[in-house]
């Protein structure tokens, strides 16, 4: 009961003076050093079980360098490849433009060419068609239903002359196809046109009066288009 009194430091002095005079301190060493080589012991023989892959690392290593030169391989070829097709790209085109260049050539020629009576025709219809679009009308009136409400009624000329128009635009269109036709006789081509003239007029002649088209010649085109105005009001 006396130890018990003592300071904590003379009580740890006196039981480390015990252990060593009964050989316990040199017992927990030894048994701390067992433990110690039986955990190196382990580690030890856990190294020793690892495989040893040096020659499958190599393989592998060996196996990656042959990938990669095939890749670099590869990526020249693909490079080479996409040059030549942008090569034959670059000569297609070009020679596209170069026959296409020269068809334009020879229409311009056959064009320029044609008798002019087809010029005429192509300026004639482009006047009907400013014509046309002169003569757009749309009136609102005002009716009474069966029931004596007070209902509006709205009438247009609009799809009318849009169809006319559209007939003006075909015949323009057959009468440069009829110019760049370089077989057919300078007589027979000017009696053509003036068969797509009058087909495609047919329509218009609704809104524009035909006696007012015969003078298309001797009037101001200013004049007419006025006059077609005033006809539709």
């Amino acid at each position: 009961m006396q130890h018990l009194n003592q300071p904590l430091p003379e009580r740890l002095a006196a039981l480390e003076l015990l252990a060593n005079d009964a050989g316990l301190v040199d017992e927990l060493k030894a048994r701390q050093r067992a433990e110690t080589d039986k955990r190196r012991a382990a580690l030890a023989a856990e190294l020793k079980a690892l495989p040893n892959r040096e020659r499958e690392l190599a393989a592998l290593t060996k196996n990656a360098a042959y990938e990669h030169a095939a890749l670099e391989k590869a990526a020249t070829e693909y490079r080479e490849a996409e040059r030549r097709d942008k090569e034959a790209t670059a000569r297609a085109v070009m020679a596209a433009l170069a026959d296409e260049g020269a068809r334009r050539a020879i229409l311009t020629k056959l064009e320029r060419s044609a008798p002019p009576e087809l010029a005429d025709a192509l300026d004639d219809l482009s006047f009907a068609d400013d014509l046309l679009r002169n003569a757009v009308r749309t009136d609102e009136t005002a009716n009474r239903s069966w029931t004596g409400a007070r209902v509006k009624v709205v009438t247009s000329n609009i799809d009318a002359i849009g169809a006319a128009r559209a007939k003006l635009a075909e015949a323009q269109g057959a009468i440069r196809e009829l110019a760049r036709d370089g077989l057919m006789p300078s007589d027979a081509m000017v009696t053509r046109c003036a068969e797509i003239v009058d087909a495609a007029m047919e329509p218009a002649f609704a809104f524009i009066p035909r006696k007012l088209w015969d003078l298309r010649r001797d009037k101001p085109a200013s004049d007419i288009v006025a006059e077609v105005r005033g006809y539709m009001q």
